[in-house]
């Protein structure tokens, strides 16, 4: 449409009439706001933006020129406006491009519900969250990184990762960036390279579980990390680790003898004093218990034939627990022992291992 300064409509053309329902007749010579009535919440009423607005790139009006139509019906319309000054003859007029602009404002609608949506679910998730700008500086920081730290969010905004950082890894930190920066991965395990440890705000160091994404958007590259605390789980490991080492210590120096088999009789573990009954160099890991050579003792015709060992091993794996006297041959001396059979089931009640004890009645 065209418009003169006083904001009088002096035409427009048939795109016009078919968006907004006028004839031409109907708006010709009314003023302007019959189409763009005054907007709510803005001073200036659409005849003082004329001016103003003409002179300006196209890029500055799409930032502020949507405006909301008013169809004859009476039906209210979201529309794009862009305005030019020019002249005819020698009137000065206003040339104003108006288009529908419903789509794109639903658009904007449904891509800021779902950013608020994101937003929300990052603020509240269990994981603490921190994304980064392409300079290393913070610009998210979740809940849930506020009481991993022990910052507040706007203390953070804007500050330089490494105030999160111990300060004898900031250095290689940064490299490390800068490398998953220029690599083609689009995530990253941080613990792949090394730990992982975190500073809080009192300056204690903990160790972490970090992935790492970048994403490049509108331009921008940003980085954003996801981060768990795994000081009690670490704490659990090495208890753990602990109890298994001393769990093995009194398993490999027990004066008896000791064999953890499968239900079908093959060993798993065998301790020393187990070891010293036997006069093979060969691994019994994986042998059938029956078939390891004995002291002094032929399996097929001694006192500890294969069969009955094969079904006291039947017995212990069905879940009863066995127990059996068999008598060895040392140094041309008999060496009895009293053998037990035990079966270790798991949650299930279903029998995973054999026990073995052998202990020497002198």
């Amino acid at each position: 449409m065209v418009a003169a300064p006083d904001g009088l409509i002096t035409f427009v053309n048939a795109a016009t009439e078919t968006l907004l329902g006028y004839g031409a007749g109907e708006v010709v010579g009314k003023a302007i706001t019959v189409l763009v009535p005054p907007q709510p919440g803005r001073r200036a009423d659409p005849v003082k933006w004329l001016a103003r607005w003409a002179a300006e790139p196209d890029l500055e009006q799409s930032r502020f020129l949507d405006l909301t139509a008013r169809r004859r019906d009476g039906r209210e319309m979201p529309v794009e406006v862009r305005v030019r000054e020019g002249r005819i003859g020698d009137r000065q007029r206003y040339f104003i491009t108006v288009r529908d602009n419903t789509a794109r404002r639903q658009e904007q609608v449904a891509l800021k519900d779902s950013n608020l949506r994101a937003a929300r679910i990052l603020m509240v998730a269990e994981d603490a969250i921190v994304s980064i700008d392409a300079d290393q500086r913070i610009i998210l920081f979740n809940l849930a990184a506020e009481q991993m730290f022990g910052y507040r969010a706007e203390e953070v905004l804007g500050q330089p990762l490494t105030m999160l950082i111990p300060p004898q890894a900031r250095a290689t930190h940064t490299g490390y960036v800068e490398s998953f920066r220029d690599s083609k991965q689009a995530s990253r395990m941080m613990s792949e390279r090394s730990e992982v440890r975190g500073c809080r705000r009192s300056g204690e160091s903990f160790p972490l579980e970090a992935t790492i994404t970048k994403v490049m958007a509108a331009g921008a590259l940003t980085y954003t990390a996801h981060l768990r605390d795994v000081t009690e789980r670490n704490r659990a490991r090495d208890k753990l680790q602990e109890s298994e080492r001393r769990v093995r210590a009194v398993f490999d120096h027990a004066a008896e003898a000791i064999a953890l088999l499968t239900p079908d009789g093959a060993i798993v573990e065998i301790n020393r004093a187990g070891e010293a009954l036997t006069t093979s160099d060969h691994p019994l890991i994986g042998a059938p218990l029956w078939e390891a050579p004995w002291l002094g003792v032929d399996l097929a015709v001694g006192p500890m034939a294969a069969e009955g060992l094969q079904a006291a091993i039947r017995a212990a794996a069905s879940g009863k627990a066995t127990q059996m006297a068999v008598e060895l041959v040392k140094d041309g001396k008999p060496l009895p022992i009293d053998v037990r059979l035990t079966p270790i089931a798991d949650a299930d009640g279903r029998v995973v291992y054999v026990l073995v004890e052998g202990r020497f009645d002198p």
